[in-house]
């Protein structure tokens, strides 16, 4: 059986080598891996069962429902508000409209929970400005793909979600306990535009006039369903007043009455949203559904426990597995995106991890935050593609002034290793 894992193991990889999609290829693997293990009576069964009741799982129905939050507030064009709030605020500094485009990035995370999303809407938004005052193309981008990252940290993180759904973890908690490592990233990445700007300041322009406070002031009018809307979520979760499976559909149904009782939303943005939803649900919902086939095919071979098993033989010490686990979570993170990369991983790893003694809810912040470097790094950077077609700036230029930014993301990874408490500490508060 050992044989057969490897060897589908490694016929899974080859498949996303030759770049065939990662639900197909988890499919085809497990496919080919159930066939060879067990023959041809075991193989329909699973086929004809595990798809369906993977994702017939109740906990599930609120992925797409953040989903659709964000779609609808997107399409009510609150994304422009809250980065001309923060410009409003912070446009006076040194590099300003980068620090503004922090500020919008912590509550565009509120908001959308994607990664790509939000990085496309920050660089839709806050680029042309950046662009006209005359900063560096290439640090702007750079900025931008890694401030949209904090999409998959702060709740509500689908990246989260997902994790809980695979590992049976409580989705909430794993909100609450993105909180403080989330304000410690954007922190971290404040710190490195101010030091990258403080040795380099060609690359931002000279700092505008302040503007006046009534002015300012003005700016907050338009954020406040924002506010609202993250204030109504993080009590719903901390409170226990819904679960965290319904309070995605709480979200969405408040996200489409804000929009419409503030005339931000039209039929034609209402189905251009809800469409765009499908379509990201639809892509998430396959890979969760054909990843079964292979989850069962592991099981079925007793590769996670052959695996658990070896480590204790060894006597491997839990820090060494860790930091196992994390480069490989990186190098995958090269190639592919977050949901790919917890889909491949999580079936062998958070076992293995769990018996050595690792807390659950503290793996899931860590695993977040490993896949967050990996949206930003070449090859794959999917990130740094997707601001790269948004403002028509070459990869390599952002690639070039990405790298102080992975460093600072680096160096809270090791953070958030050292100091569990971080991560631990709101969602004890909330028991």
């Amino acid at each position: 059986m050992t044989d057969i894992a490897l060897l589908t193991i490694g016929f899974l990889f080859f498949l996303l080598l030759i770049e065939v999609p990662v639900a197909f290829a988890m499919l085809i693997a497990g496919v080919v891996g159930i066939y060879a293990a067990g023959g041809m009576a075991p193989l329909i069964g699973v086929a004809k069962l595990a798809p369906y009741e993977h994702v017939m799982n109740y906990s599930i129905s609120t992925l797409p429902m953040f989903v659709l939050m964000g779609e609808f507030l997107s399409a009510g064009r609150f994304t422009r508000d809250l980065f001309d709030a923060s410009n409003r605020w912070l446009g006076a500094i040194k590099g300003g409209v980068l620090y503004s485009s922090l500020a919008g990035g912590v509550m565009l995370s509120a908001i959308t929970g994607s990664s790509t999303a939000a990085a496309a809407m920050l660089a839709s938004s806050s680029y042309p400005e950046m662009r006209r005052l005359g900063y560096d193309s290439g640090f702007a981008c750079a900025a931008v793909a890694i401030i949209g990252t904090l999409a998959i940290m702060l709740p509500p993180s689908l990246a989260l979600v997902i994790y809980g759904i695979f590992t049976e973890t409580s989705v909430g908690a794993l909100f609450l306990a993105g909180v403080v490592p989330g304000i410690v990233t954007a922190v971290g990445y404040a710190l490195a535009i101010y030091f990258i700007i403080r040795r380099k300041p060609s690359l931002a322009p000279d700092t505008v006039p302040l503007q006046s406070l009534r002015y300012r002031i003005e700016g907050l009018k338009g954020i406040w369903p924002i506010i609202l809307l993250m204030m109504l979520i993080v009590f719903a979760i901390y409170s226990g007043a819904i679960t965290t499976t319904e309070v995605g559909a709480v979200g969405a149904f408040a996200a489409l009455l804000i929009c419409v009782f503030m005339g931000r939303m039209g039929w034609r943005e209402f189905l251009q949203a809800t469409r765009s939803a499908t379509m990201h649900s639809v892509m998430i919902l396959t890979i969760i559904a054909f990843s079964a086939v292979f989850g069962i095919f592991l099981t079925m071979t007793g590769t996670t426990q052959a695996l658990i098993q070896f480590v204790q033989d060894a006597h491997i010490p839990a820090p060494m597995v860790l930091a196992f686990v994390i480069l490989l979570l990186l190098v995958l993170g090269f190639f592919l995106d977050q949901t790919a990369v917890l889909v491949l991983t999580l079936p062998l790893t958070f076992p293995l991890l769990t018996e050595l003694g690792y807390h659950p809810v503290w793996l899931g912040i860590i695993y977040v935050k490993t896949c967050e470097i990996g949206m930003v790094t070449p090859p794959m950077g999917i990130n740094i593609f997707v601001v790269s077609s948004t403002t028509h700036v070459p990869p390599s230029a952002i690639f070039r002034a990405i790298w102080p930014f992975v460093g600072m993301e680096l160096l809270i990874l090791l953070v958030l290793i050292l100091f569990p408490a971080l991560s631990l500490w709101v969602p004890g508060l909330a028991k």
